[in-house]
């Protein structure tokens, strides 16, 4: 018998938690990368890379997407 016999439900709980958090992470890179204003075929290379790594591919995202700018340099 296992002396924390709750463990293996904790597991569980965290991994589903960690598979929501990459699902949603992936929904919303996807969703950000069709609505940019990157040529289609960049977006399309973009998804790819998304579909194709989708834990590093989200992240890579966030960090090279193009920022929008609020203010207009002179």
């Amino acid at each position: 018998m296992s002396k924390h016999p709750l463990l293996p439900a904790a597991y569980d709980v965290i991994w589903s938690g960690v598979v929501v958090l990459l699902v949603v992470l992936l929904i919303w890179a996807m969703v950000s990368i069709a609505r940019s204003r990157l040529d289609p075929r960049v977006r399309l290379v973009w998804a790819m890379v998304l579909l194709l790594l989708p834990v590093v591919g989200p992240i890579c995202w966030l960090a090279a997407r193009p920022q929008k700018s609020d203010t207009i340099l002179s």
